[in-house]
Protein backbone atom coordinates (compact mmCIF):
# COMPACT_ATOMS: atom_id res chain seq x y z
CA UNK A 1 0.00 0.00 0.00
CA UNK A 2 1.45 3.47 -0.89
CA UNK A 3 1.62 6.39 1.34
CA UNK A 4 -0.73 8.57 0.17
CA UNK A 5 -3.51 5.33 0.73
CA UNK A 6 -2.11 5.13 3.93
CA UNK A 7 -2.63 9.19 4.47
CA UNK A 8 -6.62 8.66 3.27
CA UNK A 9 -7.28 5.20 5.45
CA UNK A 10 -5.50 6.98 8.43
CA UNK A 11 -7.57 10.02 8.10
CA UNK A 12 -10.94 8.23 7.47
CA UNK A 13 -9.97 6.41 11.16
CA UNK A 14 -9.67 9.66 12.78
CA UNK A 15 -12.78 11.30 11.50
CA UNK A 16 -14.32 8.04 12.44
CA UNK A 17 -12.98 8.40 16.11
CA UNK A 18 -14.17 12.00 16.00
CA UNK A 19 -17.99 11.13 15.05
CA UNK A 20 -17.88 8.75 17.69
CA UNK A 21 -16.67 11.27 20.35
CA UNK A 22 -19.07 13.96 19.08
CA UNK A 23 -22.12 11.21 18.96
CA UNK A 24 -21.10 10.20 22.71
CA UNK A 25 -21.28 13.50 23.90
CA UNK A 26 -24.55 14.59 22.67
CA UNK A 27 -26.23 11.27 23.55
CA UNK A 28 -24.47 12.31 27.16
CA UNK A 29 -26.28 15.47 27.33
CA UNK A 30 -29.64 14.79 25.92
CA UNK A 31 -30.11 11.81 28.30
CA UNK A 32 -33.59 12.19 30.38
CA UNK A 33 -32.73 12.63 34.23
CA UNK A 34 -34.79 10.13 35.97
CA UNK A 35 -36.55 12.27 39.08
CA UNK A 36 -39.28 9.98 41.21
CA UNK A 37 -40.74 11.45 44.42
CA UNK A 38 -42.73 9.45 47.04
CA UNK A 39 -44.10 9.92 50.72
CA UNK A 40 -43.01 7.89 53.38
CA UNK A 41 -44.89 5.69 54.66
CA UNK A 42 -47.71 6.78 52.73
CA UNK A 43 -50.16 5.57 54.55
CA UNK A 44 -51.14 5.94 58.43
CA UNK A 45 -53.69 7.14 61.40
CA UNK A 46 -53.83 11.27 60.35
CA UNK A 47 -52.27 13.12 61.30
CA UNK A 48 -49.04 11.72 61.32
CA UNK A 49 -45.45 12.48 60.36
CA UNK A 50 -43.60 11.50 56.95
CA UNK A 51 -41.07 12.41 54.37
CA UNK A 52 -41.08 12.97 51.32
CA UNK A 53 -38.24 12.01 49.45
CA UNK A 54 -36.92 12.39 46.15
CA UNK A 55 -33.76 11.23 43.76
CA UNK A 56 -30.80 12.78 44.93
CA UNK A 57 -29.76 15.15 42.15
CA UNK A 58 -27.54 18.34 42.03
CA UNK A 59 -30.33 20.93 42.01
CA UNK A 60 -33.14 23.07 43.45
CA UNK A 61 -36.25 21.07 44.83
CA UNK A 62 -39.60 23.05 45.26
CA UNK A 63 -42.10 21.47 47.48
CA UNK A 64 -46.03 22.46 47.12
CA UNK A 65 -48.15 20.95 49.92
CA UNK A 66 -51.75 20.63 50.06
CA UNK A 67 -52.05 23.68 52.47
CA UNK A 68 -50.83 25.85 49.99
CA UNK A 69 -47.42 26.02 51.47
CA UNK A 70 -44.12 26.54 49.52
CA UNK A 71 -40.74 24.92 50.70
CA UNK A 72 -37.56 25.33 48.23
CA UNK A 73 -34.57 23.90 49.30
CA UNK A 74 -31.59 21.89 48.19
CA UNK A 75 -32.24 18.67 49.96
CA UNK A 76 -34.19 15.85 48.29
CA UNK A 77 -35.86 15.47 51.69
CA UNK A 78 -38.83 17.27 53.77
CA UNK A 79 -40.60 16.12 56.74
CA UNK A 80 -44.38 16.88 56.25
CA UNK A 81 -47.36 15.85 58.68
CA UNK A 82 -50.18 14.09 56.35
CA UNK A 83 -53.24 16.02 57.61
CA UNK A 84 -55.94 14.81 55.54
CA UNK A 85 -57.15 11.47 54.84
CA UNK A 86 -56.39 12.24 51.07
CA UNK A 87 -53.32 13.99 51.21
CA UNK A 88 -51.42 14.83 47.79
CA UNK A 89 -48.48 17.79 47.14
CA UNK A 90 -45.93 18.17 44.06
CA UNK A 91 -42.58 18.50 43.88
CA UNK A 92 -40.23 19.90 41.06
CA UNK A 93 -36.87 19.66 40.54
CA UNK A 94 -34.92 22.06 38.43
CA UNK A 95 -31.06 22.81 37.56
CA UNK A 96 -30.99 25.63 35.67
CA UNK A 97 -31.24 23.57 32.20
CA UNK A 98 -34.12 20.65 32.92
CA UNK A 99 -36.74 20.67 34.91
CA UNK A 100 -38.78 17.62 36.11
CA UNK A 101 -42.38 17.48 38.35
CA UNK A 102 -43.34 14.25 40.39
CA UNK A 103 -46.72 14.45 42.08
CA UNK A 104 -46.80 12.09 45.46
CA UNK A 105 -49.45 11.49 47.86
CA UNK A 106 -50.41 9.73 50.97
CA UNK A 107 -53.48 7.99 52.62
CA UNK A 108 -55.31 8.63 56.21
CA UNK A 109 -56.17 5.44 57.34
CA UNK A 110 -58.80 6.50 60.23
CA UNK A 111 -61.50 4.63 60.91
CA UNK A 112 -65.18 5.98 60.38
CA UNK A 113 -67.61 5.73 63.35
CA UNK A 114 -68.93 3.15 64.41
CA UNK A 115 -72.56 3.79 65.42
CA UNK A 116 -74.67 1.38 67.87
CA UNK A 117 -77.72 1.66 68.53
CA UNK A 118 -78.88 4.85 70.87
CA UNK A 119 -80.20 5.00 74.35
CA UNK A 120 -84.16 5.93 74.76
CA UNK A 121 -84.57 8.13 77.57
CA UNK A 122 -81.91 7.65 79.59
CA UNK A 123 -82.34 3.73 80.29
CA UNK A 124 -79.98 1.26 78.86
CA UNK A 125 -82.04 -1.26 79.33
CA UNK A 126 -85.25 0.28 77.16
CA UNK A 127 -85.69 -0.91 73.71
CA UNK A 128 -89.41 0.68 73.02
CA UNK A 129 -91.41 3.11 71.95
CA UNK A 130 -94.60 4.77 73.53
CA UNK A 131 -96.68 6.82 71.38
CA UNK A 132 -97.04 10.63 72.17
CA UNK A 133 -94.62 9.89 75.15
CA UNK A 134 -91.98 12.99 74.92
CA UNK A 135 -88.86 10.61 74.63
CA UNK A 136 -85.26 11.40 74.12
CA UNK A 137 -83.01 9.34 71.24
CA UNK A 138 -79.67 9.85 72.07
CA UNK A 139 -76.64 9.03 70.43
CA UNK A 140 -73.91 10.00 73.21
CA UNK A 141 -71.46 6.96 73.70
CA UNK A 142 -72.00 4.88 77.24
CA UNK A 143 -69.81 1.89 77.87
CA UNK A 144 -70.81 -1.48 78.48
CA UNK A 145 -72.49 -1.22 82.24
CA UNK A 146 -73.77 -3.41 84.87
CA UNK A 147 -77.44 -1.83 83.25
CA UNK A 148 -76.95 -2.26 79.63
CA UNK A 149 -75.05 -2.87 76.57
CA UNK A 150 -72.53 -0.12 75.31
CA UNK A 151 -74.48 2.25 73.02
CA UNK A 152 -73.98 5.43 70.69
CA UNK A 153 -71.25 6.57 68.48
CA UNK A 154 -67.87 5.28 68.90
CA UNK A 155 -65.14 7.38 67.45
CA UNK A 156 -61.53 8.51 68.54
CA UNK A 157 -62.30 12.29 66.96
CA UNK A 158 -64.41 14.48 66.87
CA UNK A 159 -68.28 13.74 65.15
CA UNK A 160 -71.79 15.72 65.21
CA UNK A 161 -75.17 14.17 64.14
CA UNK A 162 -76.12 15.45 60.87
CA UNK A 163 -79.60 14.40 60.58
CA UNK A 164 -82.39 11.87 62.69
CA UNK A 165 -85.49 10.23 61.24
CA UNK A 166 -88.09 8.12 62.67
CA UNK A 167 -90.33 6.11 60.37
CA UNK A 168 -93.05 4.04 61.78
CA UNK A 169 -93.98 1.21 59.48
CA UNK A 170 -97.56 1.88 59.51
CA UNK A 171 -97.05 5.41 58.87
CA UNK A 172 -96.82 5.42 55.10
CA UNK A 173 -98.78 7.09 52.10
CA UNK A 174 -97.89 6.55 48.45
CA UNK A 175 -95.56 3.78 49.27
CA UNK A 176 -92.84 5.48 51.46
CA UNK A 177 -92.97 6.77 55.33
CA UNK A 178 -94.44 9.79 57.03
CA UNK A 179 -91.68 10.22 59.05
CA UNK A 180 -92.10 11.19 63.50
CA UNK A 181 -91.77 14.99 63.81
CA UNK A 182 -88.19 15.37 64.91
CA UNK A 183 -87.39 18.27 68.27
CA UNK A 184 -84.41 19.68 68.71
CA UNK A 185 -84.74 22.11 71.72
CA UNK A 186 -83.90 24.92 71.92
CA UNK A 187 -83.63 24.88 68.15
CA UNK A 188 -80.66 25.93 66.76
CA UNK A 189 -79.77 26.08 63.23
CA UNK A 190 -78.00 22.18 61.98
CA UNK A 191 -77.31 21.68 65.60
CA UNK A 192 -78.98 18.17 67.10
CA UNK A 193 -79.15 18.60 71.12
CA UNK A 194 -82.21 18.12 73.33
CA UNK A 195 -83.33 19.33 76.83
CA UNK A 196 -84.21 16.15 78.84
CA UNK A 197 -84.72 16.01 82.91
CA UNK A 198 -83.13 20.11 83.14
CA UNK A 199 -79.94 18.78 80.80
CA UNK A 200 -78.74 19.49 77.61
CA UNK A 201 -77.88 16.95 76.11
CA UNK A 202 -75.95 16.84 72.29
CA UNK A 203 -76.14 14.53 69.47
CA UNK A 204 -79.69 13.63 70.60
CA UNK A 205 -83.56 14.68 69.48
CA UNK A 206 -87.02 14.49 71.20
CA UNK A 207 -89.58 12.97 69.74
CA UNK A 208 -93.48 11.71 70.43
CA UNK A 209 -93.84 8.73 69.23
CA UNK A 210 -96.63 8.88 65.79
CA UNK A 211 -96.93 12.19 66.47
CA UNK A 212 -96.76 13.60 62.78
CA UNK A 213 -97.40 17.67 63.12
CA UNK A 214 -97.91 19.97 60.54
CA UNK A 215 -95.40 22.58 59.25
CA UNK A 216 -95.98 26.16 61.26
CA UNK A 217 -94.60 29.22 59.81
CA UNK A 218 -91.41 28.53 60.60
CA UNK A 219 -90.91 25.89 59.25
CA UNK A 220 -90.46 23.56 61.67
CA UNK A 221 -92.79 21.10 63.03
CA UNK A 222 -95.95 22.29 65.74
CA UNK A 223 -95.21 20.43 68.97
CA UNK A 224 -97.58 18.65 70.76
CA UNK A 225 -96.50 20.38 74.36
CA UNK A 226 -93.97 23.54 74.77
CA UNK A 227 -90.60 22.62 73.31
CA UNK A 228 -88.22 25.86 73.00
CA UNK A 229 -87.90 27.09 69.32
CA UNK A 230 -90.79 25.39 68.54
CA UNK A 231 -94.86 26.88 68.10
CA UNK A 232 -97.35 24.92 70.22
CA UNK A 233 -101.09 25.53 69.20
CA UNK A 234 -103.25 24.74 72.14
CA UNK A 235 -105.84 26.10 70.56
CA UNK A 236 -105.71 23.88 67.30
CA UNK A 237 -104.93 20.20 66.26
CA UNK A 238 -101.82 20.05 63.90
CA UNK A 239 -101.87 16.06 64.55
CA UNK A 240 -102.24 14.59 60.79
CA UNK A 241 -102.86 11.78 62.87
CA UNK A 242 -105.43 12.72 65.52
CA UNK A 243 -107.42 9.84 67.04
CA UNK A 244 -106.08 7.26 64.81
CA UNK A 245 -105.65 3.42 66.03
CA UNK A 246 -102.59 1.78 65.16
CA UNK A 247 -101.71 -1.60 66.46
CA UNK A 248 -98.60 -2.50 67.81
CA UNK A 249 -95.64 -2.27 65.30
CA UNK A 250 -92.14 -1.51 64.42
CA UNK A 251 -90.17 1.68 63.80
CA UNK A 252 -86.86 2.72 62.23
CA UNK A 253 -84.48 4.84 64.15
CA UNK A 254 -81.95 6.53 61.13
CA UNK A 255 -79.18 8.70 61.55
CA UNK A 256 -76.74 10.00 59.77
CA UNK A 257 -73.29 11.46 61.24
CA UNK A 258 -69.91 13.83 60.17
CA UNK A 259 -66.97 12.85 61.68
CA UNK A 260 -64.16 15.49 61.66
CA UNK A 261 -62.95 14.77 57.86
CA UNK A 262 -66.10 15.52 56.69
CA UNK A 263 -67.34 11.85 56.07
CA UNK A 264 -70.86 10.67 56.23
CA UNK A 265 -71.98 7.74 58.28
CA UNK A 266 -75.60 5.90 58.71
CA UNK A 267 -76.83 3.83 60.89
CA UNK A 268 -80.40 1.83 60.98
CA UNK A 269 -81.71 0.64 63.91
CA UNK A 270 -85.10 -1.36 64.30
CA UNK A 271 -87.45 -0.58 67.56
CA UNK A 272 -91.22 -1.68 68.86
CA UNK A 273 -94.01 1.14 68.78
CA UNK A 274 -96.53 0.08 71.01
CA UNK A 275 -100.01 -0.16 70.43
CA UNK A 276 -102.84 2.34 70.88
CA UNK A 277 -105.26 5.16 69.86
CA UNK A 278 -103.34 8.70 69.69
CA UNK A 279 -104.43 11.71 70.29
CA UNK A 280 -106.65 13.54 72.01
CA UNK A 281 -110.38 14.69 71.26
CA UNK A 282 -113.87 13.30 71.18
CA UNK A 283 -115.51 10.80 69.35
CA UNK A 284 -114.83 7.12 68.12
CA UNK A 285 -111.11 6.18 66.82
CA UNK A 286 -110.00 6.11 63.18
CA UNK A 287 -108.70 2.68 62.34
CA UNK A 288 -105.08 3.43 60.48
CA UNK A 289 -105.85 1.90 57.26
CA UNK A 290 -108.92 4.91 56.96
CA UNK A 291 -106.92 7.91 58.34
CA UNK A 292 -107.82 10.83 55.71
CA UNK A 293 -105.54 13.86 56.09
CA UNK A 294 -104.61 16.36 53.69
CA UNK A 295 -101.13 17.24 51.33
CA UNK A 296 -99.89 19.65 49.20
CA UNK A 297 -96.98 20.64 47.54
CA UNK A 298 -94.43 23.52 48.95
CA UNK A 299 -94.91 25.40 45.36
CA UNK A 300 -98.25 24.38 45.32
CA UNK A 301 -101.46 26.44 46.02
CA UNK A 302 -103.67 23.12 46.06
CA UNK A 303 -104.27 20.57 48.47
CA UNK A 304 -104.94 17.49 48.52
CA UNK A 305 -106.92 14.56 50.31
CA UNK A 306 -104.52 12.14 50.96
CA UNK A 307 -106.13 9.53 49.32
CA UNK A 308 -105.91 11.38 45.97
CA UNK A 309 -103.98 10.23 42.96
CA UNK A 310 -102.48 13.45 42.61
CA UNK A 311 -100.59 13.72 45.87
CA UNK A 312 -97.86 10.54 44.39
CA UNK A 313 -96.54 13.19 42.41
CA UNK A 314 -95.35 15.39 44.85
CA UNK A 315 -92.08 14.49 46.08
CA UNK A 316 -91.62 13.58 48.71
CA UNK A 317 -89.21 16.07 50.36
CA UNK A 318 -92.03 19.00 49.34
CA UNK A 319 -94.95 17.89 50.53
CA UNK A 320 -97.05 20.00 53.60
CA UNK A 321 -98.85 17.97 55.77
CA UNK A 322 -102.73 19.15 57.08
CA UNK A 323 -104.77 17.04 59.44
CA UNK A 324 -108.51 19.13 58.02
CA UNK A 325 -109.18 20.91 55.43
CA UNK A 326 -109.91 24.68 57.55
CA UNK A 327 -105.66 24.54 58.36
CA UNK A 328 -104.77 24.11 54.76
CA UNK A 329 -107.20 26.83 53.62
CA UNK A 330 -105.86 28.87 56.47
CA UNK A 331 -102.28 28.58 55.53
CA UNK A 332 -103.75 29.83 52.12
CA UNK A 333 -104.06 26.81 50.10
CA UNK A 334 -107.43 25.95 48.21
CA UNK A 335 -109.13 22.57 46.92
CA UNK A 336 -107.77 20.85 43.95
CA UNK A 337 -110.46 20.34 41.49
CA UNK A 338 -109.35 17.05 40.40
CA UNK A 339 -109.24 16.12 44.21
CA UNK A 340 -112.25 17.30 45.49
CA UNK A 341 -115.24 17.81 42.35
CA UNK A 342 -114.89 21.53 42.55
CA UNK A 343 -114.61 23.77 39.94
Amino acid sequence: MDRRARRCIGSLTAFAVTLALLSALVTSCTEPIQFHAAVAPSRGHAPYPARIVCTRLAGTYTYRLPGGETVTSDENELEVTVDRLEWEATVTWANGEQVRTETVSAQGTNAPPTILAPRINGDPSRWFLRPRERTLIDFTHYPTSLSGTESGVVYDGEWQVADIQVECKLKRLCGSAVGDSIFRPPYEEGVYHAVFRGQTVENACIVYPLYSAETASNRRPYAPAPEDGYIYDAARVRDIFQQVEFPAQSAKIQVVVEDDWGRLTSGSFEISVEAGVYGGGSGSATDYRKAVFYVASRTSPLYHRSTCDAVCQIPKQDRLYFCGQANAEASGKKPAPDCFGVK
